[in-house]
């Protein structure tokens, strides 16, 4: 799958933390999960360019397989780090049966519970400007996270948390993003 740049500026009225236009470039990956035989697994993430794998900066994921939502995260490393620390998290629980410092990982990892090896990965990266306004970017994921389960009747099926807070302009960036990410055709 090829990577789509698209830098839009979202115009936002009313904003308290004055936030009155936001960019953002949109990337997709392909994303495979290669099983191992001790039910560990690894990632491969196609293609190897692009923003989301080089800089560190503050981003919104969608891991989905076709309409099929999997899980929304943000980071702010870059999304090979990302998924590489979750894959480490999740081998190391599959190995010894114990967390590691908490975590176990992601849960769309395991293949008894998720059958799709081959999934989409839609990257959101914010301009510089926002690597400090992580609780602007969560506000974000949260509201897209309620769009998801809204139109779809679904929670993202491996979603653990989601951060709700009241911030002006997160609804409307959100919506932006759910319909340039999946072009209107939210199941």
């Amino acid at each position: 799958m090829s990577i789509y740049p698209v830098t839009l500026i979202c115009g936002l009225e009313n904003m308290r933390l004055r936030y009155k236009s936001m960019e953002y470039t949109f990337e997709k990956y392909d994303l495979k999960l290669i099983d191992n035989e001790d039910n560990t697994c690894k990632t491969a993430l196609l293609p190897n360019n692009g923003i989301a794998l080089l800089k560190e900066r503050r981003k919104l994921y969608i891991i989905h397989f076709e309409n099929d939502f999997l899980y929304v995260g943000e980071a702010y490393t870059s999304i090979k780090t990302r998924f590489q620390r979750g894959c480490t998290s999740f081998n190391y629980f599959i190995r010894n049966k114990k967390t590691r410092g908490g975590y176990k990982g992601y849960k769309w990892l395991d293949k008894v519970n998720n059958l799709k090896r081959n999934l989409t990965v839609s990257v959101v990266v914010f301009n510089e400007e926002y690597d400090s306004k992580r609780h602007f970017i969560e506000a974000i994921e949260g509201e897209l996270v309620y769009l998801i389960r809204q139109k779809s009747g679904y929670w993202p099926k491996f979603q653990n948390e989601i951060h709700f807070s009241n911030c002006d302009g997160a609804k409307e960036i959100a919506e932006d993003i759910r319909k340039k990410v999946f072009n209107n055709e939210l199941v």
